[in-house]
């Protein structure tokens, strides 16, 4: 007996990300808590922060996730401090306070405070949308993906 086999041929579509940058003196989680109580999201901190590379300070991530949608989304800080033991430094100052020094995850865009990554098109626009008619932000733009793309591959890996 002959058994006849088909070959279906699909093309997957590679989704492009899209990254905003937002300008603010807020915390990652009064962000995510307003886009969730504002655009029905559902960001939740993950379990485990981003590194990169050389920096030892952890930097927020917070993760929407909605498989029906086909939806993946990321919030994460640019953001954080660094300390360092003042014993290392040969002080003498009077108090054992630790040096800080503030990091960037993303170098290329130092002055930006949080990121925001998602693969659909339709969810980034809502998060402009609301995050530009809020007050507390300073400012929201969208940032070219080739100018990210190896920083982003490398730490999201």
């Amino acid at each position: 007996m002959h058994r006849k086999v088909y070959h279906l041929e699909m093309e997957e579509e590679l989704q492009d990300e899209e990254v905003i940058g937002i300008h603010t003196s807020l915390e990652t989680h009064q962000i995510a808590f307003y886009l969730n109580q504002s655009i029905g999201a559902r960001f939740v901190r993950t379990k485990k922060d981003l590194f990169y590379k050389k920096i030892k300070t952890p930097f927020i991530h917070f993760e929407w996730k909605d498989e029906t949608m086909d939806l993946n989304c990321s919030l994460f800080s640019n953001k954080s401090l660094e300390e360092k033991d003042k014993q290392n430094l040969n002080s003498t100052s009077l108090f054992d306070i630790p040096l800080r020094n503030e990091v960037s995850l993303i170098t290329e865009f130092k002055t930006v405070d949080f990121f925001i990554k998602s693969t659909n098109s339709i969810s980034i626009e809502a998060i402009t949308s609301h995050l530009k008619s809020w007050s507390p932000i300073s400012l929201v733009y969208s940032i070219p993906v080739d100018q990210l793309k190896t920083q982003l591959n490398s730490i999201f890996d």
